[in-house]
């Protein structure tokens, strides 16, 4: 008779071991880097935006890398960003949650996009603007800049195109299907004019391209610095 109970019990712990380790397996699939996005994908990613709360912050926060570069005298990277399909939608549900958006509009966009993943590199330039109160230093300032020291306020908006971006996978380094930038501006103030502060560049991929593993976003600077954000898409949705 005790036999049999231990034996009863050891069988029980053996089922609920086996029920646990497959509800593990499943909530990694669950929230595992998916293409395509199945209508209740789509469902989850807009409520998810539509809340726009700490919980929608919590589940954007691990797609950003925030960047110091030490030293960096010009433009440097600030931010490295990148956005699986599902997060698109959480992102974009987000932006546009008091605007009367619905999640029928959400699934037409999601399929208007198609399945890629975006990757968004913020560049920021050295805050290092001549100002006009600071007339004790402008001799200074002027011979630095004809040393051959950039000028911030007066660089190109194509200064981004002297960076060259990347993503690598076990070594790979994957086609990107398009790239664009948007140019950032201060505000103009009363005391002085709008500037350009930096840019974001922004690289899409095909996401049939792109596994469910570690990415690595690399960018290498003008001067030739690597500056690299690893994403682990096995963790992320």
């Amino acid at each position: 008779m005790g036999i049999a109970l231990t034996l009863r019990a050891r069988n029980v712990r053996i089922a609920l071991a086996l029920i646990s380790a497959t509800c593990f397996n499943s909530a990694q699939l669950l929230f595992a880097y998916e293409v395509p996005l199945s209508p209740a994908a789509i469902h989850d990613a807009y409520v998810l935006g539509q809340r726009n709360d700490k919980a929608t912050a919590d589940f954007l926060s691990p797609y950003l890398k925030q960047l110091t570069e030490q030293g960096a005298l010009g433009p440097h990277i600030a931010e490295i960003e990148i956005f699986t399909p599902f997060a698109q939608v959480v992102d974009e549900s987000r932006t546009k949650s008091s605007k009367g958006y619905t999640e029928q509009k959400a699934a037409e966009d999601y399929h208007r996009r198609g399945d890629k993943v975006v990757v968004v590199v913020l560049i920021m330039l050295a805050a290092a603007y001549p100002k006009p109160d600071q007339n004790a230093q402008g001799s200074n300032s002027g011979a630095s800049a004809s040393a051959g020291e950039p000028n911030e306020a007066l660089r190109p908006e194509n200064f981004w195109q002297n960076f060259r971006f990347s993503v690598k996978q076990k070594g790979h380094v994957i086609p990107s299907r398009k790239i664009r930038n948007q140019p950032i501006y201060s505000s103009a103030t009363k005391d002085a004019p709008s500037v350009l502060d930096g840019a974001s560049v922004r690289l899409e991929y095909d996401a049939k391209d792109v596994a469910s593993e570690e990415a690595t976003v690399e960018a290498v600077t003008p001067e030739e610095k690597n500056i690299t954000a690893v994403f682990d898409l096995k963790k992320l949705r």
